[in-house]
């Protein structure tokens, strides 16, 4: 399991087995000293209730902040428990939550691809910060692409673009592993209106996957190494062929026809699952061609872990 995994584990795990833990600081206050020496001037003690008067409004201005602290940290508290569902065990799960991340750790991201005329496939060129290229009539310029790729097709001149979905989840309500084949996740496609015609890739690119054990037992191999196979929406387009599954954990979106302005619901499924109690999702899709919309725990998911697990209906 790489660093990011670790990360992303852990915390997942901080939430499933810790209980609560949150408390707003508590303020305490000394008396004040009344006391004063015999031997103290009129005009020492003068000074020293000058100065107490001092120190007394610079106690009332760090309460002021103590209590901006407290109110902020009940805030941040607030944002942090709005997922939580505490369950009859004591157990803290997680919401199923579907978000589009402004910034994650992207490491394996699909190539986007356009095949040609030549009946050769070729990617989008960029400069040295990573921007794309573009030839003087305005249109994207590109160059052959030897690499893996999911052949995805697009009109000559469409310039894809990336966008990440997320997905995450935890319920230990049944002290025990969630173990299903079949739909794990629901979500809807809108293709937009001026999508032109061609196979537009919906891949998984990471997933962290844990189980009751915290991945300690035979099946952490499983769930540490998953398999990814990439769905398509076919706009106007035949339905490529999708690999074959093997024997690995996997997970495989839908791949489904659909035309511009239209939406469709799609299934992200998983095969092989030893059995999971939480995880961390995200996909890739083509922003410049659909946007998903919204999502929800599929059939399977929804009907065995309906705790925090929610469907769209």
């Amino acid at each position: 399991m790489n660093d990011m995994k670790k990360r992303v584990f852990a915390a997942l795990l901080a939430a499933a087995m810790t209980l609560p833990a949150f408390a707003c600081g508590e303020k305490i206050s000394s008396g004040d000293d009344t006391s004063n020496e015999s031997s103290v001037s009129q005009d020492e003690s003068s000074a020293e209730n000058s100065e107490g008067s001092e120190s007394a409004e610079e106690s009332g201005d760090s309460s002021k902040s103590d209590d901006s602290s407290s109110k902020s940290a009940d805030s941040k508290s607030a944002d942090s428990e709005e997922n939580l569902i505490i369950d009859s065990n004591g157990g803290r799960n997680t919401k199923l939550t579907f978000e589009t991340p402004e910034n994650v750790d992207e490491e394996d991201s699909i190539v986007s691809t356009v095949r040609a005329d030549d009946g050769k496939i070729y990617v989008v060129k960029t400069d040295i910060n990573g921007a794309a290229v573009t030839e003087a009539g305005g249109s994207a310029a590109t160059e052959l692409y030897t690499g893996p790729t999911n052949a995805a097709e697009y009109e000559k001149g469409y310039t894809p673009g990336i966008k990440t979905y997320q997905a995450y989840w935890l319920d230990i309500s049944e002290q025990k592993d969630f173990v299903f084949d079949g739909n794990l996740l629901e979500f809807e496609v809108t293709v937009n209106e001026n999508t032109p015609d061609g196979v537009y890739p919906i891949e998984v690119y990471f997933a962290d996957l844990s189980n009751y054990s915290a991945n300690t037992d035979e099946n952490a191999s499983k769930l540490n190494n998953v398999k990814f196979r990439p769905g398509y929406v076919c706009v106007n387009k035949d339905k490529p062929e999708v690999e074959a599954l093997g024997t690995d954990m996997t997970l495989t979106p839908d791949t489904v026809t659909a035309k511009p302005g239209e939406t469709v619901r799609m299934n992200l499924r998983v095969d092989n699952n030893p059995g999971i109690v939480a995880f961390v999702i995200r996909m890739h899709y083509d922003n410049n061609a659909m946007t998903i919309s919204k999502g929800g725990a599929g059939s399977d998911l929804g009907e065995l872990a309906s705790l925090t697990a929610r469907t769209l209906d």
